[in-house]
């Protein structure tokens, strides 16, 4: 059954990225940092909620990233490179369930990653609060950190399709991890550049204009789901913004695993 094989892939890829010691390099370095916090916020006297706050998210997205960067492109590519992918297509196995399974796999291994630094940064949170008594925790809301949360892993659906359709063409990790970083500096700052240009009249062209817009289209908008600033005030975003957010994400990172499909099924493996 199609839902089954692509389980078990899932599974092998997600085992197979918990065996990486890289993966506790980072978690070990993201505890760290976690346990830095304590020390940075003291200096922040009543302003210590929301830099704790901001901090420990930060950590959060910056673990994300070395995971996928780092991680998730290795256990792309290195079937690829030990040639283990033809043990694999050589059983009854299409290349449909191959991309959809590393694709579940490798993301499952980031979702769990965030969950557990989530679950240790809102203990250091909690530590702050109490140790200082609640002082300059007025606008803390414990709803806003789990919202920054889910936006963050909403952010990395996208981000790992891009690397998943990025290694569906390129025979190289390098490549790989450069388009992909390519493509979150794009995703991150589109937006404030056209914002930019509209200030400084450099758009009033018909030509730029067409241009960014589909820069704008092409490239995934990740400074949407970047709410930091938002959930150290207690800002709630509503629930609609939140629902229209998460089928961008679900939508968008569909697409580029269809393309990756047909670019995947249509290459020949040497």
């Amino acid at each position: 059954m199609m839902i089954m094989r692509i389980w078990y892939l899932a599974t092998l890829t997600f085992r197979e990225g918990i065996r990486d010691r890289a993966v506790f390099g980072v978690m070990g370095m993201a505890l760290l940092m976690f346990l830095a916090t304590i020390a940075m916020t003291s200096m922040f006297g009543y302003e210590i909620g929301k830099v704790a706050v901001d901090l420990n998210l930060s950590v959060v997205g910056f673990t994300g990233l070395l995971l996928c960067f780092f991680v998730n492109i290795n256990l792309l590519a290195k079937d690829i490179d030990k040639r283990t992918i033809y043990c694999v297509l050589s059983k009854p196995i299409s290349r449909l369930e191959y991309i959809l399974g590393k694709y579940a796999g490798t993301l499952s291994l980031i979702l769990m990653s965030i969950l557990f630094l989530a679950g240790f940064g809102a203990g250091m949170i909690a530590l702050i609060k109490w140790s200082t008594s609640g002082v300059g925790f007025s606008d803390f809301s414990w709803a806003c950190y789990l919202q920054a949360i889910v936006y963050e892993m909403e952010m990395f659906v996208i981000l790992n399709a891009a690397i998943v359709f990025f290694s569906a063409f390129s025979s190289s990790s390098f490549l790989t991890l450069l388009f992909s970083l390519g493509t979150y500096v794009a995703g991150q700052s589109i937006e404030e550049v056209i914002q930019f240009l509209k200030v400084s009249k450099q758009f009033a062209s018909p030509g730029k204009q067409i241009f960014w817009r589909v820069l704008e289209f092409l490239f995934p908008n990740f400074s949407a789901f970047d709410i930091k600033v938002l959930a150290s005030h207690g800002m709630l975003m509503s629930g609609t913004h939140s629902l229209l957010l998460f089928f961008y994400s679900v939508l968008y990172a569909a697409l580029l695993l269809f393309l990756a499909v047909q670019i995947f099924s249509r290459r020949e493996l040497q």
